[in-house]
């Protein structure tokens, strides 16, 4: 029976045979400290990504729907390398997303292509994303807010008025503290007439919206980009309980618009996702990384539990006279086993705790970095992720600690006495 005084000395006694050992115990922390502190980062910042990512979703509105342009019979990243490699789809038109709007439930929409072109304001040039859209675009995106002038009409558009929008950082690098409602600057060589001004709003997932020229879809395609297709696009809907009926009459739409058979998804040239899906997606895809990560924190942590029963068995051989000695004055064998098992929780409860404090330093340091990208990742160092840090820790502690602590305490006195 271990007694309140017997405790304080089992405790004393661990941290002084700790001590005497000081490069040991701090090299067999260090395989803890390094998975506490993975499992507080990925559970941290694993949340706080997500929440992130989620929000930026949600930004495009829950009563939207993307139409996106894929190429048939293809996974996203057979798809990725064919664009990058130069593939292009032509095949979603304006024409499509003005069939969709006839849809019952689809409200509204706006059709967008991109493209990289020289602006020029008098000695200043950049090279900037033309955004081309339709004038239905600020209906759409809630988060287009025209801080000066306004936005381009769609009588604008469908008559090719070279009319543009800049985004709040394009704005800035081309007339600095210059007012730039009615001035013209030149996009590949053609004049364009500034007529508005976007608010400030940061990145939104792969976009950074501030440094885009909004220019009017038609203008853009026939003057700028000579294509008369579109990227992707978005329509809004009345009733976003009926948002997998609305999705089902899209495809069904396109499929027609596009001569493709019935249900005939292999040649398929569109992806249609709703944000109910995206966020549906985004949970799945974080769970499955963080389950992953937390799987290498654990076999980090597994060697750092191997380190120590190999260290403390080590101990156990070196110190096994002074156990034997022990013994013989008196000392039970629960004595003995519970001194070097506090040994083992006094190592990675050490660990744990510098693997906590690490993983906020991380955090922090993380939290920063991003927002000097302008993104706001919100992160922060959650209470689960430090009980189970500290919890897997102390488990880890008693498990690999149990051998090497049973083994010291049933060494016979007078076998240890005489060990050299």
């Amino acid at each position: 029976m271990i007694t309140k005084e017997n405790l304080k000395l089992v405790v004393h006694l661990a941290i002084e045979g700790l001590k005497t050992n000081k490069g040991r115990t701090f090299l067999t922390t260090i395989g803890i400290v390094i998975g506490i502190a993975t499992i507080i980062v990925v559970m941290s910042a694993g949340r706080g990504l997500e929440n992130f990512i989620l929000n930026q979703i949600e930004s495009f509105g829950a009563d939207t729907i993307e139409i996106e342009i894929k190429i048939p019979s293809t996974s996203d990243l057979e798809m990725t390398a064919s664009m990058v490699g130069g593939a292009e789809i032509t095949t979603l038109k304006r024409d499509d997303f003005i069939a969709l709007k006839k849809i019952p439930n689809v409200d509204n929409y706006y059709a967008a292509t991109m493209g990289q072109f020289k602006s020029v304001y008098k000695n200043k040039a950049i090279r900037s994303t033309i955004f081309a859209v339709t004038a239905t675009f600020p209906e759409i995106d809630k988060d287009a807010i025209i801080q000066q002038g306004r936005f381009f009409t769609e009588r604008e558009d469908n008559s090719q008025a070279r009319v543009v929008v800049l985004g709040s950082e394009i704005k800035n690098q081309l007339f600095d503290g210059e007012n730039a409602i009615g001035k013209n600057i030149k996009i590949n060589q053609t004049t364009f007439k500034v007529i508005g001004i976007t608010r400030a709003r940061g990145n939104i997932m792969y976009f950074n919206f501030d440094k885009m020229i909004y220019v009017p879809l038609k203008t853009a395609q026939k003057q700028l980009l000579g294509v008369n297709h579109v990227m992707y696009g978005f329509v809004s809907m009345h009733d976003t309980k009926k948002t997998s009926e609305t999705v089902e009459d899209i495809k069904r739409t396109l499929r027609k618009q596009h001569n493709i058979p019935p249900n005939d998804t292999e040649k398929e040239d569109f992806r249609v996702t709703s944000m109910e899906e995206s966020i549906k997606m985004v949970g799945t895809i974080m769970f499955g990384m963080t389950l992953l990560v937390l799987a290498v924190a654990g076999i980090s942590l597994v060697v750092g539990g191997v380190g120590i029963m190999n260290i403390m068995y080590l101990s156990v051989i070196e110190r096994t006279r002074e156990i034997g000695l022990r013994k013989a004055i008196g000392a039970s064998n629960s004595i003995i086993k519970a001194q070097f098992l506090a040994e083992s929780l006094i190592i990675t409860g050490l660990g744990g705790t510098i693997g906590i404090v690490l993983g906020g330093i991380i955090i922090v340091i993380t939290n920063i970095g991003a927002k000097l990208q302008g993104y706001d990742f919100g992160m922060s160092i959650t209470l689960d992720a430090v009980l189970l840090g500290f919890a897997s820790a102390l488990l880890f502690g008693v498990l690999f600690g149990m051998y090497p602590a049973k083994k010291a305490s049933k060494l016979s006195p007078v076998e240890a006495l005489r060990y050299e």
